[in-house]
């Protein structure tokens, strides 16, 4: 994580690695596997920490004044979407006594600091965010509409409702193996052109719609109850943009009758992905799990004590949460 004084915190990370529903009937979609880099925006800039400043002799501390997660709208009444728009915004302030604007949950403050500003350097006492950034995998494409899921899991880990953003293509350039209690990760770059649009945020995945589907096959998607103890695989990028099958054995299912985590639970048997990961890595969550030639989930978590062991969640939660 990088942060700079106001200044600035910007993070990008590979992600790791969630009413009773009526089972959904099986459905064609197109199979994922892909590496995507997914951005985030908040509705303004998220404020992520604080440190005090000095102004005219007088020690501020903006945790008076402000909470982790306060999301940051406008200051002197003046929009902010992104850290730019709030560097330019105080800048040309001619006071040192700002009125900030912010949301919290569902309710809207309006709150009054000062900040150290001296011509054209000024210290708030703040640092912050404005957007959420990593690299998760694809679980599939929907055939008629062009929608995408992906991740298994919320983007962020805060309770921040966050849904506006854009998908991008991602390659994976190195692997850092997992050690005992200590994830591993893929490691990529994001490219700068978007492939899509990401519309929803939730603990089930992100979704949203692509702009070209790509060449694929076609899966027919599992009901709970088809899904079994035994041999299974998922697909994953582990270098550049190459999907690869990881061979699974699926050692325990959970009979869920609403959306939930962990209902399955896997180990790694696959020997080249042993070697190459040592088990379950970040930017695995949401490669899709294939069994009996179907989709029935997507990996979500990775075991910290067990380094072969995952979990995975149903693809009927990710698809009836769409």
């Amino acid at each position: 994580m990088l942060f700079k004084k106001l200044k600035i915190s910007f993070y990008t990370c590979c992600l790791s690695i969630i009413l009773m529903i009526v089972p959904i009937n099986a459905i064609d979609v197109l199979i994922g596997g892909e590496s995507v880099g997914i951005i985030l925006n908040y509705d303004g800039v998220c404020i992520t920490g604080f440190y005090k400043i000095k102004v005219d002799n007088e020690i501020i501390d903006p945790s008076n004044y402000f909470e982790i997660n306060d999301i940051i709208t406008s200051v002197e009444k003046k929009n902010v979407k992104t850290i730019d728009d709030l560097t330019n915004i105080i800048k040309n302030c001619n006071t040192s006594n700002l009125e900030f604007t912010i949301k919290r949950a569902s309710n809207i403050y309006h709150k009054t600091m000062k900040i150290y500003k001296n011509n054209a350097e000024f210290s708030t006492g703040l640092y912050v965010k404005d957007c959420a950034k990593g690299i998760g995998t694809v679980t599939y494409y929907q055939l008629n509409t062009g929608k995408f899921a992906c991740l298994g899991h919320n983007m962020v880990d805060d309770d921040l409702d966050i849904n506006d953003g854009s998908l991008y293509s991602a390659s994976i350039k190195g692997i850092k193996k997992t050690e005992s209690y200590n994830i591993g990760q893929k490691i990529g770059n994001i490219d700068n052109q978007s492939i899509g649009e990401i519309e929803k945020n939730n603990n089930f995945g992100v979704y949203g719609k692509i702009n070209n589907l790509p060449n694929k096959n076609v899966y027919k998607t599992a009901t709970i109850d088809e899904v079994k103890l035994g041999d299974a695989y998922f697909l994953t990028v582990l270098n550049e943009n190459n999907v690869e099958k990881c061979k699974i054995k699926i050692t325990d299912l959970l009979k869920q009758d609403k959306p939930m985590e962990k209902g399955i639970k896997f180990i790694v048997t696959d020997q080249k992905i042993i070697e190459q990961c040592h088990g379950i890595i970040q930017g695995m969550s949401g490669s899709p799990i294939i069994q009996n030639n179907k989709l029935i989930g997507c990996v979500t978590h990775a075991s910290k004590s067990e380094i072969l062991e995952g979990y995975g969640m149903y693809i009927q939660w990710m698809i009836d949460n769409e």
